[in-house]
């Protein structure tokens, strides 16, 4: 059952100031065990948006948590949930959850929890109307890819209570856009490596907003992010820390388990770049933010590409950078497979600017590779490449 965010949390928030009346719980399962008394932990799921695709579905069919002891013992697992279901994770996006399940638990202290990726989808239909052909896949400019995962068992480590007579909601935030990881020489074999961060619901926080083009009209699927940056040696380190992508209303919603401050980025190739900083997170209303994007004309766009080289092969990701907020801000990242002994090319589309723009490349085990003050002309590829 898909819900939104403000909807849980405030729900959160009632069972937490109702601490001796309690919140009901939905089965799924009761612990053992524990001299005290017992609480309901719930799960439910979300996503960080993906430029990529059209479509990312990943089948989950249990969630368990660890009651303490030996890891090993199979006497020391609760299960939580069993949705055994197929979720487009970029159905997910903008606040909007999937429930799980939850289940009653001994009051106590929780450390971590273990999700399982299941092998089988369930018998719905994907976006184009037709049966799941694999358990987890991604659908790329119409067509299907399956997405080969190396472990099914995802470790969540994470430290939580489950309050006696209490009610915890918990947030599994699963980034599409950086679990699926493409391979081989073609970039069209996909691996499925689960990057998931669990958020506490009553302690979350937002920053929302409408990204307009320059006659005020809404723009639907503009990807937003928060990001941050920190002084590195040569250069500032970017982190994205929450990402969506707005809405048919030109709305965005994006969540945090800290306030910030966050440096707020909207950009899309067809339109340029927009950004707010530095944007405080709030618990209750939200931050609104308003951000403007311009259509380009013609003749105001370039290119950045060049050759990749891996020794030994490996992933390499490219970010784009552009001077602001008192260091730089991301535009665009890209992750491309590099065979051993080939070069990859790559080539993307950036907007003509009279600042410079970084591009920072790098690759698991690699050191990190910065180009400052790259060029951008109108209609003209400026050529850089990457050698690990």
């Amino acid at each position: 059952m898909k819900f939104n965010i403000r909807s849980l949390a405030a729900f959160a928030m009632i069972c937490f100031l109702t601490l001796f009346v309690g919140c009901g719980s939905g089965g799924g399962g009761s612990s053992t065990g524990g001299s005290g008394g017992t609480g309901t932990l719930a799960l439910s799921l979300t996503d960080a948006p993906s430029q990529d695709y059209e479509a990312v579905y990943v089948t989950i069919d249990k969630v368990e948590v660890h009651l303490g002891g030996n890891e090993a013992s199979p006497r020391n697992w609760e299960t939580i949930a069993e949705p055994r279901k197929t979720y487009n994770l970029l159905e997910l996006t903008n606040g909007v959850l999937e429930e799980l399940g939850e289940t009653d638990l001994p009051a106590g202290h929780y450390t971590q929890m273990r999700l399982f990726i299941g092998t089988e989808p369930d018998e719905g239909v994907n976006l184009y109307g037709d049966p799941h052909e694999y358990a987890n896949y991604v659908i790329e400019s119409g067509t299907t890819h399956e997405l080969r995962v190396p472990s099914d068992v995802v470790k969540l480590v994470r430290n939580f209570t489950v309050g006696e007579k209490q009610r915890t909601e918990l947030i599994l935030d699963f980034d599409a856009s950086k679990s699926v990881v493409r391979r081989g020489s073609s970039g069209k074999e996909y691996n499925l490596k689960p990057t998931i961060k669990v958020l506490d619901a009553i302690a979350l926080y937002f920053i929302e907003g409408t990204v307009l083009d320059g006659e005020g009209n809404p723009l639907a699927g503009i990807p937003v992010s928060a990001q941050n940056f920190y002084s590195q040696a040569d250069y500032y380190e970017v982190v994205v820390e929450a990402s969506s992508r707005t809405d048919s209303n030109g709305d965005f919603l994006l969540l945090f388990q800290q306030e910030g401050p966050y440096n707020i980025v909207a950009y899309e190739d067809r339109y340029g770049l927009d950004f707010e900083c530095p944007v405080y997170a709030d618990t209750t209303s939200g931050v609104t933010t308003e951000l403007r994007l311009l259509d380009f004309e013609s003749g105001v766009t370039g290119y950045v590409g060049g050759e990749v080289t891996v020794e030994g092969g490996g992933n390499a990701t490219i970010s784009f950078r552009a001077p602001a907020c008192g260091g730089s801000i991301e535009l665009k990242s890209i992750t491309i497979p590099v065979e051993s002994g080939v070069s990859a090319l790559y080539k993307e589309i950036l907007p003509v600017s009279e600042a410079y723009y970084e591009v920072v490349a790098s690759s698991p085990g690699k050191d990190t590779q910065v180009v400052p003050e790259v060029t951008v002309e109108s209609g003209v590829s400026t050529i850089v490449d990457f050698i690990f």
